[in-house]
């Protein structure tokens, strides 16, 4: 679950800073539609209209769908015809990372960040694989400098609470947490962690008053786990 989060977070945010000539195809990926922002982007290969970006778009999305053959197939039509194609390395760090090749995803994105430093989704990334390499400090570091870059970021609050749980350091989950849903209500994941660390630390009370805040902010599924929480 936690993997499919981040492709959807990186794709998301990186169509909305494309042209202005995907902008439907942003708004067709936002609710979950593939077919139609597919026929767009096969007609503006067809017409040769950007057709670099065209088929970078392709194989987000295609990584969006999960089909990994279709989405290598576009990264190496696009090495092919534009070799010097800025954010090739970064879509191949993406498939890596899909396939859980975590070392190989962090070099690609390694070389996405030695050209652009600020690169926010391939420092996301970068911190995300190193984490699910086992490299939990130093994704931490990485998201750290994620939140110094845009502080707002619900999503880098969130995942740096995972890896902080993943220490041992709870204090600091709980915190990120804690700030990522106030950022972002609608972050039931969040919400749901938090619950289960509270629960672990025997604070049960606490844990149930999460789950009720993610009733308030619309979720079902905590719903069915106050039972199990809240006894």
């Amino acid at each position: 679950m936690k993997s499919l989060f981040i492709v959807s977070f990186i794709i998301i945010n990186l169509i909305s800073q494309g042209q202005t000539v995907f902008s439907k195809v942003r708004e067709y990926i936002l609710v979950g539609s593939f077919k139609t922002p597919l026929a767009q982007l096969d007609s503006c290969v067809a017409k040769n209209y950007q057709k670099d970006s065209a088929i970078y778009y392709k194989g987000l999305v295609y990584l969006k769908m999960n089909n990994l053959k279709e989405a290598n197939t576009n990264y190496n039509l696009l090495t092919k015809s534009y070799p010097n194609f800025n954010d090739a390395h970064f879509l191949k760090g993406l498939i890596y990372f899909s396939e859980k090749k975590y070392d190989n995803s962090i070099s690609e994105f390694d070389i996405v960040l030695s050209k652009q430093p600020k690169h926010l989704n391939a420092l996301y990334n970068r911190s995300m694989a190193l984490g699910w390499s086992g490299n939990y400090k130093q994704g931490i570091e990485g998201l750290n400098k994620c939140i110094s870059l845009k502080p707002m970021n619900h999503q880098a609050y969130s995942s740096r609470a995972y890896w902080h749980d993943k220490i041992g350091d709870h204090d600091k989950a709980i915190k990120d947490y804690e700030t990522s849903i106030n950022l972002d209500p609608k972050n039931f994941d969040a919400y749901f962690d938090l619950a289960r660390i509270y629960r672990e630390k025997n604070e049960k009370e606490k844990s149930c008053d999460v789950l009720n805040n993610a009733i308030k902010s619309g979720s079902q599924i905590a719903e069915e786990l106050k039972e199990m929480f809240c006894k």
